[in-house]
């Protein structure tokens, strides 16, 4: 983590947004003058100084989250052909896993959808690295499902590798990340 410390990489314009969200200052200008100069907020200072890795990889799990939680258009229609339709926003999130059992043929295929859905939908990722693998192991008791997933996050000036686990509730077909913030 010293890299961490040392090294302020530049951030996405999501992340501006939600911090202002989250201070509930987006309309407010924020600036202001102390003896001529022009004083620079936390935040507006952040966004000219960037933001550290741990910052990033917490504000891409929140994305990933939302993505993994939304059942894409495949689910209901064949888009196989559509291949604009496929990488549109028309097709966000992730094929639908609640009918999915561990016995299932279509279990070999979630690698392949769940890459798919993340280098269309997630900007960050460089496509190249994406590898998702299933992990052999089940979990009959939790009925649980798990993927490790190593890319990179597209970055400035260096882009940073992520190792993380993709965590698949069969029963609800809900999807939960972990280790994004701790890996690196």
């Amino acid at each position: 983590m010293a890299r961490e410390a040392k090294q302020q990489l530049q951030i996405p314009i999501m992340y501006a947004f939600r911090e202002a969200f989250r201070a509930r200052d987006a309309k407010v200008d924020g600036t202001s003058y102390k003896d001529g100069q022009r004083v620079l907020t936390d935040r507006a200072a952040v966004r000219r100084r960037g933001a550290n890795e741990a910052q990033l990889r917490r504000n891409l799990e929140i994305d990933l989250v939302q993505l993994a939680n939304t059942i894409n258009l495949d689910a209901c229609m064949d888009v196989d052909d559509l291949e604009y339709v496929q990488k549109s926003v028309l097709n966000y999130g992730v094929v639908d896993l609640s009918n999915l059992t561990s016995e299932d043929i279509q279990v070999q295929r979630v690698p392949q959808q769940l890459a798919r859905a993340l280098i269309n939908h997630e900007p960050r990722f460089v496509p190249e690295t994406m590898d998702v693998q299933l992990r052999e192991e089940f979990d009959d008791v939790n009925q649980k499902l798990m993927f490790d997933i190593n890319a990179e996050m597209a970055c400035k000036p260096v882009d940073i590798p992520l190792e993380f686990v993709a965590e698949i509730d069969v029963g609800s077909g809900k999807m939960k990340f972990s280790n994004i913030e701790g890996a690196g």
